[in-house]
């Protein structure tokens, strides 16, 4: 299992605001294994950013999901300060400010995710020629604007990204900001140019063997999540399933970006009138995130709605009751303003 879930397109996708529909992983980062039965202290969340309770490791052979998390974050603090304090200014601080604000993202704490960030740029900055990893943090920046709904400072951030990796002429990179696009595009609602820009970078993925699976599964659910906000989620399965598909070959049956899957191709089966298919996909879906992003994570709590009214709308009340006590369960450990950015999260945004 892979950390750094922000790292990828999927989270921001899952976030975007008025974004129809969206997804997985691609990241650094190995997952840590410790001997411990402590839990990992988290960070005092400042105004804005979401309250998430700390989980109890259960049998001291490993920490939970969200705990690796917080642990990495412990971590990336502890060598900024370091740093700090040897007054060393250069790309090395600059790269941990930008890992360090992709951890705060995935977590949910987008204030601290977006001064990471904006600090990490302003070294990056200070390099004689832009490079990529300031086209990186510019679009990780872009894409917590994105999720928290100031659109237009995302779009300017993803563009200067864009420019950044043209100048480069690198195909990949090309292609990863063509894929960066199709999120920014599905939050502002031009699903017409989702689909192009996410077809792009499959087709580039695709052949080029230095693209690994996380690029190849992104790009395949922005092009399901563009065709089904276009009202055509029949056209969404197959690159869904081919996305699962890819996933299969390289991750682990219980990780994030194949439960995502599973539950984006429920929902396209349930909007195409294919009730049968649809839930259990969605109930696979919902389960698996429930290990990793059980503990609140706004991307679980969206996920789960969509799963009730699902329940509810197929007669099933008592499904339908039980997962909405799951909802207010993490609502109680989670600030629940910090879960009403501008237009909400993308994913809530599917019809």
């Amino acid at each position: 299992m892979k950390l750094c879930l922000f790292s990828s397109p999927i989270l921001a996708l899952l976030l975007s605001a008025g974004a129809s529909g969206q997804p997985t992983p691609q990241s650094a980062g190995s997952a840590l294994r410790e001997t411990t039965t402590a839990t990992v202290p988290r960070a005092v969340p400042e105004k804005g950013d979401a309250v998430i309770a700390n989980v109890p490791v259960e049998g001291g052979t490993e920490l939970s999901f969200k705990q690796q998390l917080m642990h990495l974050i412990e971590l990336r603090e502890a060598a900024v300060q370091r740093a700090e304090s040897a007054h060393v200014i250069d790309d090395h601080l600059a790269k941990i400010y930008e890992e360090l604000g992709l951890l705060y993202a995935d977590v949910a704490m987008w204030e601290r995710s977006e001064t990471n960030l904006e600090h990490a740029i302003s070294l990056f900055r200070q390099s004689s020629e832009p490079t990529d990893e300031l086209a990186k943090s510019l679009s990780g920046l872009g894409r917590v604007h994105v999720s928290i709904g100031k659109l237009r400072q995302g779009e300017k951030e993803e563009e200067e990204a864009v420019r950044i990796r043209e100048s480069k002429g690198d195909p990949l990179l090309i292609a990863r900001s063509r894929n960066d696009m199709a999120e920014l595009y599905l939050a502002q609602h031009k699903f017409a140019k989702a689909k192009d820009a996410a077809r792009q970078a499959i087709d580039e993925f695709v052949v080029n063997e230095k693209a690994d699976a996380f690029d190849r599964i992104s790009a395949r659910y922005a092009l399901g999540l563009a065709l089904c906000a276009s009202k055509d989620c029949p056209s969404a399965v197959a690159p869904l399933k081919e996305a699962i598909e890819e996933g299969k070959t390289t991750l682990h049956l219980r990780d994030f970006p194949l439960g995502l899957g599973a539950f984006l191709l429920g929902y396209a089966y349930w909007k195409s009138g294919n009730m049968a298919e649809a839930g259990p996909y969605m109930e696979q879906g919902t389960k698996i995130m429930n290990e990793q992003l059980g503990w609140g994570h706004p991307i679980y709590l969206v996920a789960l709605r969509h799963y009730a009214q699902f329940l509810r709308e197929n007669r099933r009340i008592n499904e339908a009751e039980d997962v909405e006590r799951k909802i207010r369960r993490a609502e109680a450990v989670v600030d629940v303003h910090s879960l009403q950015a501008p237009g909400s999260f993308g994913i809530a945004g599917l019809r």
